[in-house]
């Protein structure tokens, strides 16, 4: 069967659209020809199917498939997806191994413990019967129990001989090898892969979250007299004042680890609270160390570290068996500390209390993960092309624009020519708020208001609030994102507006990943366009890069790039299906003076009309009218 047979055949609805075909039979040509390619795809196209059906019919025919996306929430939705198309083939849904229960910890699996437990016994093994009695199952060369197994271990041991395989960026990172080879590769969400694979790469060593530990393990192990006069603040002078005398040195020394359990040539109790005061000592001289240096400046010498830490290791392994815990603090930070090496592609730097390591560039990283495999990334939102290829290392892929299946003459962006001026280093605050109210008035209507930071969320809350009263709005309800709100609490609020409408405040994180179909909403107004804040990593970049491309074109590449992603996430709030209408206003002046422009040139917008406030508060009421109930 030839692959529009097979299309026809499999597509569960009763036309494909367009874009949505010329995605599918790029990426089969792609795939036929071994070549990469790079597609954005707006919201509507169907993305999600029109990369599954070829994902399917090549599965069918032999070849290993793998499926990254960013979150669990994505990945369930695409393992549910491809649970309703009709095929025999075998799926595996591999999450990180936090997700998973250890069975010898009876509770939250780490990956540390998991890599230094190896003679766990619920791990897949050569042993063709469980120590249960029960026959196990063959996987390669490996046996498991159905009743026994660590299901980490399973979920791996299984993707090693399943067609397909979905999992998320960052597993895709820490497990890729476990995985075996795959022929195609396709991302989803590819915006996002090379954030998560910094994340995974990033080490953060913070004395603090130590040393919090430390008074944990103290309190746990302090004999009873002790422990009664232990409050937060005092753990570490009780501590001097009981191992007074004590030769600190040679009893966390004299300490033993055998099979879980702690042992000492001298009385155990004093051995393990010397070891935890030891370590004290060095965390609080660390700390010091890096306090000395300017906060989110690049660090350029090299650091030398005290990584005698290996008696407070064998407490804390003990010490997670014998609470409720799971997070091997002290192994990390052994382990992260002594990767820890100037080079030319990582940034050093104190942000607060702690040591911030990170890759610059990720590329060639992502090249050995994706060995020799056809890569497919899809977007709503690439960008730059070239760009994204470069940073993703695919600089040799096809890319594949596809246009919006909705109607955009339904959709109008407004940049302001006389709006406030947002630079952050001479920010027009009050004047941002004074126009922000009147193109709140103009549109009267459901609206979302974006802001770059809290500190000007809060300050237009406030202002307001003074004058919600005065307005000319038909609902004047505000619906406000709060600092520290999570996930759950984020998408009550949008639940809560949809439901209720009115006016949304909001920040970035309301750019992404949220949908307000139809009249839930009509209006967008952005305050500020979104600058990332010059990190010491962001300047590094740039660095290296004004030495291959100039100055100008590095700005471009790095923060003008990660704005331009951002704001056209943030546009795409409005037009979500082929019902919804509306306007995006961008009060923020420098838009209309020469970001605009930009964007258009390099192909992050196609279109966008000047208007003064004057005009824009004329024109909005109309523009709406004629779409409204249409």
């Amino acid at each position: 069967m030839n692959f529009l047979e097979f299309v026809s055949k499999k597509f569960p609805y009763s036309s494909i659209r367009e874009p949505q075909k010329k995605m599918m039979l790029s990426i089969y040509n792609s795939i036929i020809n071994r070549k990469h390619l790079i597609v954005e795809a707006p919201t509507g196209v169907g993305k999600t199917l029109a990369y599954l059906l070829p994902a399917i019919y090549f599965a069918e025919q032999g070849k290993r498939i793998l499926i990254l996306t960013e979150t669990i929430d994505q990945q369930k939705r695409i393992f549910d997806e491809l649970n309703r198309l009709n095929h025999n083939l075998k799926v595996s849904y591999l999450m990180g191994i936090r997700n998973y229960t250890c069975k010898t910890l009876n509770r939250k699996a780490n990956r540390i413990f998991c890599k230094i437990n190896y003679r766990c016994r619920y791990r897949p093994n050569k042993k063709p019967i469980c120590f249960c009695g029960m026959r196990k199952i063959k996987v390669g060369s490996l046996y498991y129990c159905p009743l026994c197994v660590c299901e980490y271990k399973k979920c791996k041991l299984e993707s090693l001989v399943s067609n397909i395989v979905v999992m998320n960026n960052t597993m895709f990172f820490y497990s890729k090898e476990d995985c075996g080879d795959f022929d195609i590769i396709i991302v989803d969400e590819a915006h996002k892969l090379e954030d998560s694979i910094r994340r995974a790469l990033t080490i953060e060593i913070n004395p603090d979250t130590l040393i919090e530990r430390l008074k944990y393990m103290a309190f746990h192990y302090s004999p009873s007299v002790l422990r009664k006069r232990m409050t937060h603040d005092n753990v570490f002078d009780l501590l001097k004042n009981y191992l007074d005398g004590v030769d600190i040195d040679l009893y966390r020394r004299a300490l033993i680890y055998d099979d879980g359990e702690l042992d000492s040539f001298y009385n155990l109790t004093k051995s393990i609270l010397s070891s935890i005061l030891n370590a004290y000592y060095k965390l609080i001289k660390l700390k010091e160390k890096i306090l000395e240096f300017e906060e989110n400046e690049e660090i350029k010498e090299e650091i030398k570290f005290d990584l005698d830490f290996k008696d407070i290791c064998l407490v804390e392994l003990n010490f997670i068996n014998k609470v409720k815990s799971s997070d091997l603090l002290f192994n990390e930070f052994f382990e992260n500390i002594s990767k820890l090496r100037l080079s030319d592609n990582y940034v050093l730097y104190r942000s607060g209390n702690s040591l911030i390591y990170e890759p610059v560039f990720v590329n060639n990283y992502l090249k050995t993960l994706y060995g020799n495999a056809v890569v497919i990334h899809c977007s709503a939102t690439i960008g730059s092309f070239k760009s994204h290829a470069h940073r993703t290392g695919l600089e040799d892929a096809n890319f594949l624009r596809l246009e919006s299946p909705f109607p955009m003459e339904r959709r109008e962006i407004i940049a302001l020519k006389d709006g406030a001026n947002m630079k952050y280093e001479v920010k027009d605050r009050e004047k941002a708020n004074e126009i922000i109210l009147k193109m709140l008035e103009a549109i009267n209507d459901n609206t979302l208001i974006l802001f770059k930071s809290f500190e000007d969320l809060e300050n237009f809350y406030n202002y307001l609030k003074l004058r919600i009263d005065k307005l000319n709005l038909r609902n004047k309800k505000i619906h406000v994102y709060e600092r520290g709100m999570g996930g759950e609490e984020a998408k009550e609020l949008q639940e809560r507006f949809k439901k209720e409408g009115g006016i949304l405040l909001a920040t970035g994180r309301f750019s992404e990943g949220v949908d307000f179909p139809g009249e839930t909403l009509v209006g967008v107004i952005i305050d500020s366009l979104p600058f990332p804040v010059p990190t010491p990593l962001l300047k590094k970049e740039r660095e290296i890069l004004m030495k291959r491309v100039g100055s100008w074109e590095a700005f471009l590449l790095t923060s003008f790039d990660r704005m331009a992603k951002t704001l056209v996430q943030m546009i795409g709030r409005l037009i979500r299906t082929e019902k919804d209408y509306g306007v995006v206003v961008i009060q923020d002046k420098r838009f209309y003076e020469w970001v605009g422009d930009t964007l258009r040139r390099r192909g992050y917008i196609r279109d966008y009309k000047v208007m003064s406030v004057g005009e824009a508060i004329n024109y909005i009421p109309r523009f709406i009218k004629k779409y409204k109930n249409t």
